[in-house]
């Protein structure tokens, strides 16, 4: 499964020579829930959308939350956006099936 990281993040960091290491690779289906939930999804709606259960999206999201080293889906998507995983400016935070 291919695996997504920041455009700016460089490949081949020597940690023996003190450098920070790479940032988590999430999924694309964890990239996909953290985009889904950043539009105000809940789990619930998430599972809907990626025909999926719940128990996976939860899932997705636990991973997510380990890889990031964080607590909470809303620390996660705060570093998301912090790494370059979620583009805010490029994001529509209304879904393209709700009323203006």
């Amino acid at each position: 499964m291919p695996m997504h990281h920041p455009p700016d993040s460089a490949g081949g960091a020597d940690l023996a020579r003190g450098e920070t290491p790479l940032p988590a690779l999430l999924t694309a289906k964890e990239t996909q829930a953290l985009l889904w939930s950043f539009k105000g999804k809940t789990s619930w709606e998430i599972a809907r959308i990626q025909n999926c259960s719940e128990s996976t999206i939860n899932f997705h999201f636990s991973n997510i939350r380990r890889k990031l080293s964080v607590t909470s889906r809303s620390a996660a998507l705060l570093k998301a956006i912090e790494l370059g995983f979620i583009n805010v400016a490029s994001t529509d935070a209304g879904g393209a099936h709700e009323p203006d």
